[in-house]
């Protein structure tokens, strides 16, 4: 950061296995699908499957149809899953990078910068690339297109958290959107 990017905002603090277990719930209670889409997904597909069941059953086998009530069972499949499904690894390659790690932020005019002790490198976003803000009752997570997250301490910034969050708004010009969750075991 150069001398004419002064930081007007700073945070820095260990992650911690409590922070970790914030982001896992965080992260999985965002990948679950709502009932209603779960309603939609499924009264969409079955409805497909049985218009092109009985198309097919008419007209013969074409590869349009044929397509159309694949997609319709994929819908279903959508529908029913559990909704923690997806494997993915993102939980796990953070733990594995972030615990009892010290990482230092810093948010100036033009963005933020993430800097984790031991790397020579740092991670720096400009505020248009923000896609989403979300927090919790530990953490605020600034999620970068990309799909990487940012995971400040609440804790760490103090008297100044009301401030950022508002300052980080007008610059993303997006809104926090609050999760009340349970990250089972996660402990102040």
């Amino acid at each position: 950061m150069s001398e004419k990017e002064k930081a007007l905002y700073t945070a820095s603090f260990l992650y911690t296995d409590a922070i970790l277990k914030d982001f896992e719930a965080l992260y999985l209670e965002k990948k679950k699908l709502s009932p209603a889409i779960r309603i939609i997904l499924g009264l969409l597909g079955f409805a497909g499957v049985v218009f092109f069941g009985i198309m097919l059953y008419r007209e013969g086998l074409r590869i349009a149809y044929v397509g159309y009530m694949l997609i319709c069972s994929v819908l279903l499949v959508l529908a029913f899953s559990r909704g923690k499904s997806r494997p993915d690894d993102t939980v796990d390659k953070y733990r594995k990078s972030y615990l009892n790690r010290r990482v230092s932020f810093h948010f100036d005019e033009t963005g933020l910068e993430m800097k984790l002790d031991g790397q020579k490198s740092y991670a720096r976003s400009k505020y248009k690339e923000i896609y989403a803000l979300n927090e919790t009752e530990r953490c605020l997570y600034l999620i970068i297109k990309g799909r990487a997250h940012y995971i400040v301490s609440k804790e760490a910034l103090g008297g100044e958290l009301e401030e950022l969050k508002k300052y980080l708004q007008k610059k993303s010009g997006k809104k926090f959107i609050q999760y009340d969750i349970d990250p089972k075991g996660a402990s102040t």
